[in-house]
């Protein structure tokens, strides 16, 4: 049935009630109108004037679409809800997709579209949480103003209420420090540098790439003052900060008494180990008052609090009743200045190292704090549903998450046909206890963003049950119009790299690997779907019209299924360098070394024409906040560090953030391939295996080398090249043979 223009807000509100499920939640503040239209100018560069923004009460976020007096009308109940229509009516009617990059376009139809069906949706989940720790560091650790505007408008529009909320918290702790008898140089050489402070807020490590320059410090806490303004103007509850027991071990020259416990460091070398207070000692919870008072005093509240001890690291004790005093330590200090506080925990601890946090452990750390006032994030539920194996997490409210992304890795691969069932499963359970909302805890932004946008979408949009539908409009948002090709080449992905693969740690390809004959290195896990498939599917989206093909966002998609057609290539390509290695014919091996390093060029050339996948980008917005020539090559150390590496020279974590970068591929991956192959030249004729470890020193020296290296020794473009369309089709005539 289809409802008509004319119907009354009432009716349609009375018919939506109906359409749509009930689910209680609590009721929402109205909607801040000013907000929107500013919001809306934002997007749509001025033309807030063509909508007729109206508030609605309901006991859940909900808004309606219709066309009143020749205008858009969106009403809504909230601020948040308002946002998620007007997205609603981008992606539905206009065919606009809005990504999470402030670089990239909003292509806008010259006149809006006012005829359209009405439509409703309304909210089935009270919270929806967004970020990770880890996303401070692989994505956002060097925006500014411009790139968080668009970004929060970008989560308003997804409807997300929740978004973990920690930039520009030192500043806060070196005042606290300060009480505490530390110079301000203690607090800086505590802190890490820049890319590494999510690590140092987990309580991971400290010190690696300190000391912390104070412009920086400073800089991002007037940057965090206007996250806070704006997510709060647009009906979010940032999570901000609170104190979890890690402390500087400097703290001790003045409080000699205090009893600390070694965390380590993530094998950056002992001076940078992360240390533990003993949270019966009397300093634990003054330190907990003294940061939320400060911090309540600089940046207000919304009463919810991230705290996370022991993320990935032993306590000093698994003795229940330890865990559960360190609980109530950190809560009550919590409660002390705010009577309603909650405590946001994530339970990647309790997936990650499942063998020690047993159901007792778990159970007497979560029970030490009042009802209702911790609420758990089930950080990994493609993986793990912890909730199932804990009995609800013992009753404490928790988020269902999805994670998908580990370290920003950009391999084209979800699960989103996976976590479908998984979620629908959970929320029609009727034994999923306090299941608050859902959330994703990604840790870097990638590939894949529409993942992402499908996950908030279900919160709404029952009609995201069905991936294989919901798909269909997501492709009409990506070219500006329907376009038949495309939408079904979209339909035909979804069983082939977004079915059942999960995301886990290190999804990279061969190229990102480090060099070897067969297999892969540890932190590039190649996807386990058919990539014959992929390369089959992938000439349909060559088959556009030309309306699809002068979208951004299409030409964006044709880039990336390209790369990644190709770096799926690049692991036959290998397998026959290794066979005529083995087989000593040193025709064979130099023709496929050939190609094994054109095809990186080739890659290069693709992923030049994207503006996310420059790493040029990356390193100008990294030294852009250096003064000097010094501070500019302290930033650009630390940009590239993070993306190789991680830590020293030969670290473990090394590839763990495997990027396919133009500028990236080209030397550095392609770097450590080339010294390879150079190094199998040498012993081709004797049949010999090669010497791997010696190898992996060569390898490891090269990584530091090229971590070392700066912008005036070897310059990358920050700007996009080539024309994408032009770049795809001439690549894909030369390959097509290998295919």
């Amino acid at each position: 049935m289809y409802l008509k223009k004319h119907l009354s807000i009432a009716i349609l509100s009375a018919l939506a009630f109906f359409l749509l499920p009930f689910n209680p939640a609590k009721a929402s503040d109205g909607p801040n109108i000013p907000e929107i239209q500013a919001l809306i100018n934002r997007v749509t560069h001025g033309r807030a004037s063509e909508f007729n923004l109206q508030p609605i009460t309901a006991a859940v976020d909900t808004f309606y679409l219709a066309n009143e007096d020749n205008k858009i009308a969106i009403k809504a109940s909230s601020t948040i809800a308002m946002a998620k229509g007007f997205n609603y009516y981008l992606k539905n009617i206009c065919h606009v997709s809005v990504t999470w990059y402030a670089a990239d376009s909003v292509i806008m139809p010259a006149v809006l579209p006012k005829a359209f069906t009405p439509a409703g949706e309304r909210c089935r989940f009270d919270n929806r949480f967004f970020l990770n720790y880890c996303t401070f560091g692989y994505t956002t650790v060097w925006w500014k103003w411009n790139h968080w505007q668009h970004f929060i408008d970008w989560m308003a529009m997804n409807g997300i209420n929740m978004p973990l909320a920690i930039t520009g918290q030192e500043y806060i702790w070196q005042r606290v420090w300060r009480k505490f008898g530390m110079t301000d140089e203690q607090s800086r050489a505590f802190f890490t540098g820049p890319v590494h402070l999510p690590w140092q807020r987990m309580g991971n490590l400290d010190r690696w790439q300190g000391p912390l320059p104070q412009s920086f410090i400073d800089g991002q806490f007037e940057l965090q003052k206007k996250i806070l303004t704006r997510e709060r103007a647009l009906g979010m509850h940032p999570i901000l900060p609170a104190f979890a027991g890690h402390v500087p071990k400097d703290l001790k020259k003045k409080y000699p008494d205090i009893k600390l416990t070694n965390l380590g460091s993530y094998d950056t070398g002992a001076e940078n180990d992360a240390y533990f207070l003993d949270p019966m000692d009397p300093l634990f919870v003054k330190i907990q008052k003294e940061y939320l008072s400060e911090q309540q005093k600089l940046w207000g509240t919304d009463h919810y609090y991230g705290a996370d001890p022991f993320n990935e690291m032993d306590p000093p004790s698994w003795e229940p009743s330890f865990l559960a005093k360190t609980a109530a330590s950190i809560y009550g200090g919590m409660k002390a200045i705010d009577p309603k506080a909650v405590w946001i925990q994530m339970g990647w601890t309790f997936y990650y190292d499942r063998k020690h946090w047993t159901n007792p452990r778990l159970e007497a750390m979560i029970k030490a704090v009042p009802q209702n006032h911790m609420m758990i994030l089930d950080y990994f539920c493609e993986q793990t549903e912890v909730w199932r194996i804990t009995d609800g997490f013992f009753n404490a409210p928790y988020i269902w998450c999805y994670l998908g992304n580990f370290g920003g890795n950009t391999q084209l691969a979800a699960p989103v046909l996976k976590t479908a069932k998984l979620l629908s499963a959970t929320e029609d359970d009727p034994n999923h206890r306090q299941m608050t909302g859902i959330g994703s805890t990604l840790e870097g932004f990638g590939v894949n963003e529409f993942m992402f946008e499908w996950l908030f979408d279900y919160a709404w949009n029952t009609g995201a049950k069905d991936p294989a539908n919901w798909i269909k409009k997501y492709a009409e948002s990506r070219c500006g119009h329907n376009d038949p090709v495309i939408t079904a080449a979209w339909t035909k992905l979804l069983p082939v790299i977004y079915n059942s693969d999960v995301s886990d740690v290190g999804l990279g390809n061969i190229i990102q690997s480090k060099p070897m004959l067969k297999g892969n290195g540890g932190y590039t896990w190649l996807g386990k779907y058919n990539y014959q498939a992929l390369a089959n599917i992938f000439p349909q989206f060559l088959l556009a019209d030309s309306a699809s093909k002068a979208n951004p966002n299409y030409t964006r998609d044709l880039a990336m299924l390209e790369k990644q057609v190709l770096v799926n290539l690049a692991v036959s390509l290998r397998d026959s360098v290794g066979r005529a290695y083995h087989s000593k014919n040193q025709q064979l091996f130099n023709k496929y070394t050939g190609l094994f390093l054109d095809l990186c060029d080739d890659v290069d050339r693709i992923t030049a024409t994207q503006h996310e996948l420059l790493l040029g980008a990356w390193i100008k917005e990294a030294r852009d906040f250096g003064s000097t020539p010094e501070e500019k090559n302290y930033y650009e150390k630390n940009a590239r560090l993070l993306i190789t590496t991680w830590g020293g020279e030969g670290n473990g974590i090394t590839d763990y953030a495997a990027k396919d970068w133009s500028g990236m591929i080209s030397t550095y991956y392609k770097g450590r391939w080339t010294l390879f192959f150079n190094e199998l030249r040498k012993t081709i004729d004797t049949g010999k295996e090669p010497d791997m470890d010696a190898f992996d020193k060569q390898r490891a020296a090269f990584d530091w080398k090229w971590v070392n290296t700066n912008q005036s020794q070897q310059p990358f473009k920050w700007n996009t090249t080539g024309n994408t369309y032009s770049v795809v089709v001439d690549i894909y005539k030369k390959w097509a043979p290998y295919l």
